[in-house]
């Protein structure tokens, strides 16, 4: 008996033995599994920066069938974004038989033997994507687009992503590209869904180049125009955008169709109301005791004309309020309380920097924290804060003066942080570099999804993705810091509000 329990015993032990080192190896399998799906989600999107469309679709589509939810989501979202650039890329390589295949041109060789051609080659491609790439017809030239199955089933199946907005902004861009004649619904409807959007520059943009190309009819929907670009300007006052924003001067302006007091008067203007600069003369003109440049606007009606300088004036537009919808900060600092002249209360110095070097400036009553440091130390102020993987952070401010500053920095820890430095005339966020007018004021802003890539905003235009965090070693805590000038740097500039959620 006892021989046959001993038996059991280590037959017992053998097989916990055996069982453990499966459990082990399963575990490693599904660890190097996942790292393999990582490795290749990574390539892929590696492939779509680099545009390499079709092969990032490809194997987007391989990976969608064995990923899980959460990793799908990406997947989906990247597979909406290659297709649409693709479309894109297409249109470039097929510019000469696109406008061949124009309606003006139906009914020709050149038509028939050019969608013929482009209709093969989209075939082609969706067999290969499993896409819906289609040959969109125009008048003077046509357009290659998705007709929205990659995005039909990203939406119904992440209903709610915070991806969504991004790919709908895509829509309202292809909208403009392929049907101009329902941009300005489109733009409407977009801002209506997102009214605290950061694509409200290229949305404003959008309507302004569309009056000056008189393309927009926008007198049915002049109100929700101007909506739109209230709270562009609103948010962005320094914009070019904000310049070209007028009132009328005077009551019963005469609008001609061109510039000079020959021209034909196409309307009147009644006092106050609201114009768009189009475009301005070449040189001015003498009327009366006036000499001005004569103005091409275009009223929130869409009646366009000529008017002449005296009877504009700037838009002041701190006359309209606007009432933005719930977007909440967790920390919205706007400098206005100082524990000394140093130190604005709830923020520290950078530990071992230079405090004298912080300090703060007064401007039409309000204040703006600003930095003057010299070769001798560092210089810099912090705040603790809880940073997430899911983060935006956003500031206004501008170099004053010399080399480099570090205006926001968005700290993760073990030295690592997310970062926007100025230079004259550069951005550099983590060894990227954009040519910027630095000594002017403008809104920074970086937003992430995961913690691992960062995408740069400039006054709401987004102008690089895909940025790393990189290692500054004086920013070692998880936090947020700003106006950081490291030793040896000279550096002068000022901050007027950081903005984080």
């Amino acid at each position: 008996m006892k021989k046959r329990t001993a038996f059991f015993t280590d037959n017992a032990r053998k097989f916990f033995i055996f069982l453990t080192i499966a459990i082990i190896a399963t575990v490693g399998a599904v660890t190097a599994i996942n790292v393999f799906k990582s490795d290749d989600l990574e390539s892929a999107i590696n492939e779509y920066e680099d545009q390499d469309y079709l092969d990032a679709i490809v194997e987007l589509n391989r990976l969608s069938q064995v990923s899980d939810y959460e990793r799908s989501e990406k997947i989906y979202y990247y597979r909406c974004r290659s297709l649409n650039g693709l479309a894109l890329k297409l249109e470039k390589k097929f510019e000469d038989e696109l406008t061949s295949a124009s309606l003006e041109k139906k009914g020709t060789a050149d038509f028939n033997n050019s969608s013929k051609k482009i209709s093969e080659k989209l075939s082609d491609i969706n067999k290969k994507t499993g896409g819906d790439l289609a040959l969109v017809y125009s008048r003077k030239k046509s357009r290659i687009a998705s007709r929205g199955r990659f995005y039909e089933e990203f939406i119904s199946k992440y209903k709610g992503s915070g991806l969504i907005e991004d790919l709908d902004f895509e829509e309202v861009q292809k909208t403009e590209r392929t049907e101009p004649e329902k941009l300005l619904s489109s733009i409407v409807n977009f801002y209506t869904r997102y009214p605290n959007t950061n694509y409200i520059a290229q949305l404003a943009r959008m309507i302004f180049d569309g009056l000056q190309k008189e393309n927009l009819n926008v007198v049915d929907k002049k109100d929700q125009v101007w909506n739109i670009i209230i709270s562009y300007v609103g948010r962005y006052p320094t914009s070019p955008e904000t310049g070209k924003l007028y009132i009328s001067d005077a009551n019963n302006v005469n609008m001609r169709n061109s510039p000079g007091t020959d021209g034909k008067l196409v309307g009147k203007i009644a006092r106050d109301e609201i114009l768009i600069q189009l475009e301005k003369s070449m040189d001015t003109t003498q009327i009366g005791d006036r000499r001005d440049y004569w103005y091409r606007v275009s009223t929130l009606g869409g009646l366009k004309g000529w008017i002449f300088g005296k009877f504009l004036k700037p838009l002041d537009i701190s006359k309209y309020k606007t009432e933005e919808a719930a977007d909440k900060w967790t920390i919205e600092e706007t400098f206005d309380e100082w524990e000394d002249s140093n130190t604005p209360k709830n923020w520290a110095h950078i530990q071992g920097s230079d405090r004298s070097a912080i300090g703060f400036a007064s401007r039409s009553g309000k204040k703006t924290a600003v930095i003057n440091s010299s070769r001798a130390g560092s210089a810099g102020l912090f705040v603790r804060h809880g940073t997430t993987r899911s983060f935006t952070i956003s500031s206004r401010a501008r170099l004053t003066g010399g080399g480099s500053l570090v205006i926001l920095a968005y700290g993760m820890g073990n030295g690592l942080s997310f970062y926007v430095k100025l230079m004259p005339q550069t951005v550099e966020s983590s060894g990227r570099t954009v040519p910027v007018k630095t000594g002017e004021w403008h809104t920074y802003t970086l937003k992430s999804e995961d913690g691992r890539f960062a995408s740069l905003y400039i006054d709401g235009e987004m102008i690089t993705t895909r940025i790393e965090a990189s290692v500054i070693q004086e920013l070692k805590q998880r936090g947020v810091y700003c106006l950081y000038s490291p030793k040896n740097e000279e550096s002068t500039g000022e901050i007027e509000y950081i903005k984080i959620k």
